[in-house]
Formats: structure tokens, sequence, C-alpha cells
């Protein structure tokens, strides 16, 4: 009971849609419908696809990781056997809150007590705002470890390239010291250490295992730590209300060098020196190593462990809805299908769906509903009644009537078809009595 003119009015709307189609199809030249194809993946192979791209990213970021340079010479974050990050975790285990100072501008806050500065690189001088604010803080009960020596040299570390830095003597400078390089015997030296004391803390005597032959031109009031030959490797001077130990050498904060017994027992002499106490701040200064990045959200997401692990959950995010082909918008309908519909679609689209999904008794048993309340509605009987009680009801109420076909009709309509033809005719024939 297909209508051929409505059938070709739909496929001049629709381009050429194929007959029974419900829906027009999206423009084959869309990008977003080239995507649509991914949709039918399994929802396993899509969870699997995000494991392997999330290991793979993964094994990316180790491997950046491990080729890049150990970062520079006593860095606190630095793990090769120049950097001092092993300083840096050992002072959290002993129950010292850290700061890592860095970021424009380079300033040292009250809270902070104990300030390490190892080996400032002349690459990022010492400014003259920089050293006001150093001696501001230092002079307001700061104390400073300050550990400069010409250069830090290693021809092998932990990933291989060389590490050199030239350090800063102007941090020296600042308060009144020198260094002299090169002065002593280059070699591993082992020299005594006289104890750094403080009130209420007991001194520790120790020694400083060391690999530079330089030393410090110390001003009168400063008192020696270490000597050699003459020569003042560590020294303390006081400063306002705080104190600086300087130090003509870097390698004791080393992570090789923190290992050597002598270099961990001054160290642990230095901040017990410290009078300990709720809010006491122990800082690493990385802003003369160069980290003076401005602090925001990119910056964040690029260069920490939590923003990497944010960018790469967004990224997985993406490719996500990518494979999986979901629209980010309203749905795209080309201009040639943005017309109306005529409402004789819609019947010939609802045949199609009954035609396709085989339900040829259900259509003729809703003729056969609509025949009898149709035929029954003027002489009021009951569409409810029995075949056969109906067709004599309706007899008796119109004498032309032809019962006995009626009657055959409607057994017809209630038993059901096999064939398309069958269906075709009984529609046909229920459409003329009505």
């Amino acid at each position: 009971m297909k209508n051929p003119g409505m059938s070709e009015n739909r496929e001049a709307n629709t381009g050429g849609a194929a007959e029974g189609d419900l829906a027009p199809s999206a423009n084959p030249q869309s990008p977003i419908s080239n995507l649509q194809f991914l949709s039918i993946l399994p929802d396993w192979v899509i969870l699997l696809g995000a494991c392997v791209l999330l290991a793979v990213a993964a094994v990316a970021s180790l491997g950046l990781q491990l080729s890049a340079p150990d970062g520079p010479p006593l860095g606190a974050r630095a793990y090769g056997i120049t950097g001092s990050v092993a300083l840096a975790r050992w002072v959290e285990e002993l129950g010292y809150p850290t700061r890592v100072v860095e970021g424009r501008p380079f300033r040292l806050p009250d809270e902070m007590r104990l300030l390490f500065m190892l080996q400032p690189s002349a690459a990022y001088p010492l400014g003259e705002e920089d050293r006001s604010e150093l001696l501001r803080w230092v002079r307001n009960g700061g104390t400073l470890v300050l550990a400069v020596q010409d250069h830090v040299s290693y021809p092998l570390t932990r990933r291989g390239p060389l590490q050199y830095a030239t350090g800063d003597p102007a941090a020296l400078d600042a308060f009144s010291m020198t260094l002299m390089s090169g002065v002593l015997p280059r070699g591993n030296v082992t020299v005594a250490v006289s104890p750094i004391r403080a009130s209420g803390t007991a001194p520790t005597a120790g020694a400083l295992y060391l690999q530079s032959p330089d030393a410090l031109d110390a001003p009168p009031d400063a008192s020696a730590l270490a000597q050699i030959r003459g020569r003042v490797i560590a020294a303390v001077e006081p400063v306002g209300g705080g104190r600086v130990i300087a130090l003509a050498t870097a390698y004791p904060f080393t992570n090789e060098g923190l290992a050597n017994d002598g270099n961990a027992r001054f160290i642990l002499d230095v901040l017990r020196s410290v009078p300990p106490g709720t809010g006491t701040v122990v800082g690493f200064d990385e802003y003369h190593h160069g980290s003076r990045q401005t602090s925001s959200i990119p910056a964040w997401l690029v260069s920490r462990p939590a923003g990497q692990g944010v960018l790469l959950a967004l990224a997985l995010l993406a490719i996500y809805a990518i494979w999986t082909g979901r629209r980010l918008g309203r749905v795209y309908v080309p201009r040639e299908l943005r017309i109306r519909r005529q409402p004789s679609e819609y019947v010939v689209a609802m045949a199609n769906l009954a035609r396709v999904a085989g339900q040829h008794n259900a259509a003729l048993a809703y003729y056969r509903d609509w025949l009898k309340q149709r035929l029954g509605r003027p002489y009021r009987i009951d569409p409810g009644l029995d075949d056969g009680q109906f067709v004599g009801e309706l007899s008796r109420a119109d004498s032309g009537l032809d019962a006995a076909r009626l009657l055959k009709l409607l057994v017809a309509l209630r038993h059901g078809v096999r064939s398309r033809a069958e269906f075709v005719r009984l529609a046909r024939e229920a459409s003329e009595w009505g």
C-alpha cells in the first residue's frame, strides 16, 4: 500500500535516501560523521586503547625524565651525584618544614630560620636587590649556610652529561668574605671541624671530606671552623641578630658527599644550631640556580607532577571523546536537508517500519477494530461483540448488507495472513468497506 508519489517526493527531499530510512543520513563529507564509525567498537576495545595510550604516555614521560640532565649542581631537586635532593629529603625526615625559594621576586620570609645557599651560579648573579634582601633576612635572626667554590665539575653523572657550574663569589662579598681559588692542593682531604655552638644544643665534633682546592679570606670577626695549612675552609660570622656559616666547598652538601659520615655530622650540627620550634622553616635557594619563572597555571601544568597528571587526563579525555565519535555540539544537518517533511512522509515511514518489523497481523487487527467501529457507530452496535453477533445485529439494521462477505472478511482479519500480497488484499477490502 505504498504511494509511489509520496515515495518519489521523499527520495527527492532526502537526496536519494533508501526506501525505509526513517531519518536523513549525515553528510558523508562532514568531518564529524567521519568519526562515527569508531562508536561501533566495543567498550573493552576503547578501554584497552586508553590503557595502551596511558602506558605509552607513562613510558614517554619516564624516558624524558631519564634523558634530561641532572639539573643544576647543588639543586634541591637534582638527583645526580652533584645534586642536593638527598639533603632536602633528610632535612624533612628530621622534622623541619622545608621551602624552596624560587620565582620572582627574590624574597625570604621571616618564618624561615635557616637557608641553604649552595653553589649560587655565576650565570644568575646576586643583584643589588637580592643582596639587600639577604642582608635584611640575616640581620633579623636568620642563619645562612653559604657554600661557594670556584667551579663544580664532574665528567660523569648518573645520566651521562658533564656537570659544570661556576660559583658566584658575590654572595661571599656581601659579608666581607673573599673566595681564594686553587690555593690548596687538589685531591680528597679530610679536615677536622670545630663544633658550631648554640644555646641549648649539644655540640658535636666532626670532620669534613673535601675535594675543592679553594679557601676563604674571612673578616676578623669571623670564627674559623676548619683550616688546612693556615687556610680557612669554613667559618661562621655573626651578622646582626643572625649569622653566616660560609664554606669554600660545596661537596659535603651533594648527594655523593652526604654519604660521608663526617659531612653528615657537620650538617647535623648546623641544623642543631638552629633553635627548634613550631614553624621553624628550612629553605633551599633555587632562585640563584635559575628557577625564576613566575608562578602561573601554565607553568604549574608543565613543571609540576600534579599539573602533568592533569594534562595527561585531559588528553585521554579528548582522545576518548574522539575515539567514541561523540559529538561536541549540536547535530550537524547539511543545508540541503534543512527542510520540513510532509505529513505523508511520516505515514509512509510508519508503514515501512511496520513492514520491515513484520507486524502484518497487528496491522490487520487494527483494521478489524477500526472497521467494526466504523460500521457499528451509525446503528449504535457494540464493536466488542463477537464477529457473528456483530454481523447479525448489523444485517437486521441494514437489510442491504452482504453479511456473508463481511463475516468472511472479519474472520480473515482476525486470523491474520502469511504473505504480503494477502495482507495488501485484505487491507484494501477493509478500506473499501470502511
